[in-house]
C-alpha cells in the first residue's frame, strides 16, 4: 500500500519511554497583527528581535524576529531561540466582535482587541513544551535506517499554502539532516498505512532534538 501523502505537522505521540502523554500544554503570549501566522502542530519558538519574547511559527521560511526557519532554522544562527514546542491553539478577543475567540490557528495580520479584564491585546498561545514529547511526522522523501538519530527541520510553512482548516500540513524535511536541526528521528512509526521507508511520505516519530530545545 502506497503511503498517504498529505502532512500534517507534529501530532502528540507517546513520551519517551512509552508513557502515555497527558497533552499538556503551557501558556505564551501571542502578539497582535503577526507578519507570520501560526498553525496548529507546528514548532514554535520565541522572538529574539522586534516583539521579543513573543511567540512565532518556527517553519516559517522568515520568522516575525527575521530569523530563518523552516528547512534553513538552525542553532548556529547568531541570535536565535531554540524551540519552545509545539502549538496547540490561541484565545485572543476578537477585535470585530469583542468575543472571547478559541482556535487552532491565526493568520498572519490578524489584530486582537483588548481583554477588559487584563487590559492586555495580546493573544495567549497553548504550547506542548514538554521536552520528553514525541511526535509523529511524515517524511518528505525515503529514510533509511541509518537517519535514525539524525536531526532534521521541518518543510517550509507558515503560509495559507500550508495549512488546512488551520492544521499545519509541513513534513519532516529529509534534505536537512545536521547537527543544528530542530528533530531528532527516534524511530520508525510503525503505521501500516504509512510504512514503507523506502519511498516519500512514511511516518516516523520525532522529538525536538535536545540540542534545539528551549527546555532541555
Amino acid at each position: 500500500m502506497a503511503n498517504q501523502t498529505a502532512g500534517f505537522g507534529f501530532r502528540q505521540a507517546p513520551t519517551m519511554g512509552s508513557t502515555p502523554a497527558t497533552g499538556g500544554q503551557a501558556e505564551y503570549m501571542v502578539k497582535s497583527g503577526l507578519a507570520v501566522g501560526i498553525f496548529q502542530n507546528n514548532p514554535v519558538s520565541l522572538q529574539s528581535a522586534g516583539d521579543t519574547g513573543y511567540l512565532q511559527d518556527a517553519t516559517a521560511d522568515t520568522m516575525d524576529d527575521g530569523k530563518a526557519g523552516g528547512i534553513d532554522w538552525s542553532t548556529g544562527t547568531s541570535g536565535i531561540t531554540l524551540i519552545e514546542g509545539v502549538f496547540n491553539g490561541i484565545f485572543y478577543i476578537n477585535s470585530s466582535t469583542s468575543k472571547p475567540t478559541f482556535a487552532n490557528h491565526v493568520l498572519a495580520s490578524t489584530t486582537f482587541g483588548t481583554d477588559y479584564n487584563t487590559g492586555s491585546s495580546d493573544g495567549i498561545g497553548f504550547v506542548n513544551d514538554n521536552p520528553m514529547q514525541e511526535y509523529t511526522a511524515k517524511c518528505d522523501d525515503a529514510i533509511t535506517q541509518a537517519n535514525l538519530l539524525s536531526t532534521f527541520n521541518s518543510t517550509d510553512g507558515a503560509t495559507a499554502g500550508t495549512q488546512t482548516n488551520g492544521q499545519s500540513t509541513v513534513k519532516l524535511d529529509i534534505g536537512t539532516a545536521a547537527a543544528t536541526c530542530q528533530f531528532k528521528v527516534v524511530r520508525t512509526a510503525n503505521d501500516p498505512a504509512n510504512n514503507d521507508n523506502t519511498v516519500l511520505n512514511s511516518n516516523v516519530i520525532v522529538m525536538i532534538a535536545p540540542t534545539a530545545a528551549a527546555n532541555n
